[in-house]
């Protein structure tokens, strides 16, 4: 199939967050499975966007792109060499000269800018395209809805469309004026257009009514978001009326690099087979982090972003009690400043049990993988999760809250396929429980290198994931030629 994805993300070009990892895996598995793919992003003023590898396309002139009443100079570049069926395009523009990645207050025209160029792309380049894939870009199909200027203009090829949402509480919500910056007649922003929602626009509203197709990232937020009304974030029940058409699809792993056998951050790497490495991970964990963890108590790690869905709150209110206890914490990310400050202040009354670093680095963020005994992620909500994947692959057991993606890949430590430890309700006292158990499974040898191993053995890959985007894609073909 000819797949042409557009995400504002891309690692390692642009990255916020698991959706740039998200889009560059599933794009590298369709493509070794033998798909051509096309991925489209802004050529944002990032050092990433402006190496040499990223060159201007010199076939295709520069563009002027209208976005409500005022004109755009486009230019398109490609970024290295087609690989593995993949190539990657980035438009440059002024609306991207500057290195934000997201911008709240022009967003919308962002989002405009964005899709129009490129879409733009499979008629410019002779190019016809099966799939349009959106990611979390909900203008797409809103403008390659069946009435829209897009359509009736047409794509070269089916240019069937699916969006996968990655958060649902990320929506575009705007005045209804905003319409005019999509292109788009005034009256679809009032009832009941496509993309009034309760007086304002919603543009994720409108992509998932227009799209052949949609899925979020894993199966348990799929359930979720059409089931919970705080997880549905006000279109549960929009979500629920595309019925069969809304699915969930686990992300993958980038397995290559998180690969404790092989992992350079290391000082020592290891493997299920040859676990010795990770005894000698915790010890210089605990030196560069100066910390004295006990041997019979756990030393915890957390990465991650301190907000309110990642948990971090849960956390805080324990931490006393449980360094008094003899448990140790690793603790790196950055977010809330309240809850940096508290962190902060906790590590300075424990400072042999509690490490707090408000930052990020990537290589401390392998090392406390490797050598932590618990992985911390008690999400509130979480629509996939990679960090836990990762835990499991270092032998690190994960302690989660049992939702979303976080339920599709831990099981609980009382199951006989047991991998990590799990609770049901966001509260303090349901992570201390959770935690205690973790406690007495770690001072039972036999029973912790039975978890450690099953969570090494635990192999969540994109081949998987690609291989049920193709379904998707499948039926996302099959509706439009069913509706032409």
């Amino acid at each position: 199939m000819r797949i042409l994805m557009i995400s504002a993300e891309l690692a390692p070009l642009a990255k916020v967050g698991g959706l740039a990892d998200a889009v560059a895996g599933l794009g590298r598995a369709l493509g070794a499975r033998g798909h051509d793919v096309r991925i489209v992003l802004p050529r944002y003023g990032r050092p990433e966007c402006q190496v040499s590898a990223v060159r201007p396309l010199r076939k295709l002139p520069p563009l002027a792109i209208r976005v409500g009443t005022s004109m755009h100079d486009v230019r398109y570049h490609v970024h290295g060499r087609a690989r593995g069926g993949v190539r990657i395009y980035l438009v440059e523009a002024d609306l991207f000269a500057d290195a934000v990645i997201y911008d709240e207050k022009r967003s919308l025209t962002r989002s405009a800018l964005h899709t129009q160029a490129a879409l733009l792309l499979p008629r410019l380049l002779e190019w016809p395209v099966d799939i349009v894939h959106a990611h979390d870009a909900a203008a797409v199909p809103a403008l390659l809805g069946r009435n829209q200027w897009w359509a009736r203009r047409g794509l070269p090829g089916p240019a069937a469309t699916v969006l996968t949402i990655h958060n649902l509480a990320h929506q575009e919500i705007h005045p209804p004026i905003g319409a005019a910056e999509l292109g788009l007649p005034p009256g679809m922003a009032t009832y009941p257009g496509l993309l009034e929602f309760h007086g304002s626009l919603n543009l994720l509203k409108a992509g998932i009514l227009a799209a052949d197709r949609l899925n979020t990232v894993s199966p348990g937020y799929a359930r979720e978001t059409t089931t919970d009304p705080d997880l549905g974030c006000g279109l549960m029940e929009i979500l629920a009326e595309r019925g069969p058409d809304f699915d969930g699809i686990l992300n993958g792993g980038d397995y290559d690099t998180w690969d404790p056998s092989r992992d350079s951050y290391l000082p020592a790497n290891f493997s299920a087979a040859d676990p010795a490495g990770k005894l000698v991970c915790r010890r210089e964990l605990a030196r560069e982090l100066g910390l004295q963890p006990a041997d019979n108590r756990p030393l915890c790690g957390f990465v991650g972003r301190l907000v309110h869905q990642k948990g971090a709150d849960l956390l805080v209110p324990l931490l006393d009690r449980l360094a008094a206890d003899g448990f140790s914490f690793a603790v790196l990310g950055t977010g809330d400043t309240a809850h940096e400050e508290v962190l902060a202040a906790a590590a300075a009354r424990h400072p042999r049990q509690v490490a707090f670093r408000g930052k990020f680095d990537e290589a401390l963020a392998h090392r406390i993988y490797a050598g932590s005994d618990l992985f911390l992620m008690p999400s509130r909500f979480e629509p996939c999760g990679l960090s836990q994947m990762y835990a499991l692959r270092y032998g690190t057991p994960p302690v989660v809250r049992r939702t979303g993606g976080l339920a599709d890949t831990v099981v609980d430590a009382d199951q006989p396929e047991g991998t990590g430890f799990a609770f049901e309700r966001a509260r303090p006292e349901e992570l201390l429980g959770a935690l205690r158990r973790a406690e007495t499974a770690f001072n039972d040898p036999e029973r912790w290198r039975g978890l450690m191993e099953r969570g090494m053995a635990c192999r969540f890959d994109w081949d998987r994931a690609a291989a049920a985007y193709e379904e998707l894609y499948a039926g996302a073909l099959a509706q439009r030629k069913a509706e032409d």
